[in-house]
């Protein structure tokens, strides 16, 4: 087949998996990529460098295998490939024979669709999970595509000028129909229409709903991850008990940072608990809730270690966990490693948000920057000179300061896509909670690192 841009396109499962495909088509993706004449094959390498996926075909019978588990096929590393040799034009590293790796994979069979008795089979999850609550969403799905084709019709003038009241209506209506997470994120467009650059966060978050309406109408064809990833955003969130039957990952965690809120009416509290495990070097986030004058269930004192298995919501980057019987142990965590640079944070960030576009928070640990002031703005700057804007919550970036004493240290904090808030830093040795006073545990007080 002659390969062009829009055959692949054309192949493509659907435009998500081939937006990734895009994505992963740079040549930074693939350290390893050549062909012996008969067959093509590489290495496809994320950003963060996690995992690297081999990838085969035999261009003259149309064969294409990959040693990833994505349920869909083709999937969008064999997309990246053809990308990629669609942009080489053919022109790839040409060598004498291939690596036994390649044969074995192309003699694989085919990725099987779906048996009728599976798909039997999913149907009843989804109903017993679901119940009629799919054909609300599904409903609820097309209001919301026709509301935000009405708002981006009208103009932003017209949205600026509307009451608090236009925003909570429709959130209620998003509400009937079974969708929480998408009202949460409407009613928070009144805090949006505060701000200074209230259009191009408004344009932003229409954006973010508008990608989930079409990811949503096309649910049956995305990667399970992916689904889970959509489900969540729409406020549909498995169980608790049902999670902590799951495997874990058990680690040493530490409790790196908080950051805690309430909703506008003041009845309920939530509290965001970040940890960072020793040895996986993985990100947990824990959420707590509280209703009026209640106290969160369990007390996570910031630098604090922590020992158990964490079990992750599952998602196409899964941050959420639970704990599941964690032992708070005597401080004992090395220092964990983060980014050594802003522009390795960044492509961390860019990864993220390819595998889930909806990400609202993302953890940063930076190994070394310094707090800065510059024309009344504060940022954190590492030794390339490059820099981030910091929220400027009280006076936490004063605090930071201090700590720093115009020297580098380790910060911790929450991205938000324009914003870092810092939540701990490093000082003497020591993780110092930069967003308050946190309780302290019974026992171990707050750990070394």
């Amino acid at each position: 087949m002659d390969w062009t841009y829009r055959k692949i396109a054309e192949w493509a499962p659907n435009g998500l998996i081939l937006e990734k495909a895009r994505g992963l088509s740079a040549s930074r993706h693939w350290p390893e990529l050549a062909t012996d004449g008969r067959a093509l094959w590489g290495s496809c390498r994320r950003s963060s460098g996690e995992r690297t996926y081999r990838v085969a075909a035999r261009l003259s019978e149309n064969i294409f295998r990959c040693d990833c588990s994505s349920s869909v096929t083709p999937c969008r590393h064999i997309l990246a490939l053809m990308l990629r040799y669609v942009k080489a034009g053919g022109a790839l590293p040409s060598v004498g024979g291939a690596p036994g790796w390649v044969a074995e994979l192309l003699r694989q069979a085919a990725r099987p669709a779906l048996s009728p008795e599976a798909q039997a089979r999913q149907e009843a999850e989804k109903k017993r999970r679901f119940g009629q609550r799919m054909e609300l969403m599904q409903q609820g799905i097309q209001d919301l595509e026709q509301w935000l084709a009405d708002l981006v019709r009208q103009g932003l003038s017209i949205a600026e000028n509307q009451p608090g009241a236009f925003w909570d209506s429709f959130a209620a209506r998003m509400v009937d129909a079974k969708l929480g997470g998408i009202a949460r994120r409407i009613r928070a467009f009144k805090a949006i229409m505060a701000d200074e650059q209230w259009h191009s966060r408004l344009l932003g978050e229409l954006g973010a709903l508008y990608l989930f309406v079409q990811s949503f109408k096309q649910l049956e064809a995305l990667p399970e991850p992916l689904q889970e990833e959509l489900f969540a955003l729409a406020g549909v969130n498995r169980k608790k008990e049902e999670m902590l039957q799951q495997k874990g990952a058990p680690d040493n965690w530490l409790v790196a940072g908080q950051a805690e809120g309430e909703s506008e009416d003041e009845k309920l509290k939530y509290r965001r608990t970040w940890l960072l495990g020793e040895q996986s070097r993985r990100a947990a986030l824990l959420l707590d809730f509280a209703w009026g004058r209640q106290g969160y269930e369990t007390d996570w004192a910031v630098g604090a270690v922590v020992r158990g298995e964490a079990v992750f919501y599952p998602g196409a980057y899964p941050l959420r966990a639970l704990i599941r019987k964690p032992e708070f142990s005597a401080p004992g965590l090395v220092r964990p490693k983060g980014y050594r640079t802003l522009s390795d944070f960044a492509g961390a960030y860019a990864e993220a948000l390819a595998a889930n576009p909806w990400l609202l928070v993302f953890p940063c640990l930076l190994d070394a920057v310094w707090p800065v002031r510059e024309n009344g703005q504060w940022r954190a700057r590492d030794a390339e000179f490059r820099s981030v804007p910091l929220a400027e919550a009280g006076d936490v970036c004063w605090k930071l300061l201090a700590l720093s004493g115009g020297g580098p240290l380790q910060l911790f904090g929450e991205w938000d896509g324009e914003r870092l808030l810092p939540l701990s830093a490093v000082s003497e040795g020591r993780l110092v909670p930069l967003g308050g006073s946190p309780a302290m545990l019974d026992g171990p007080e707050p750990g070394r690192i």
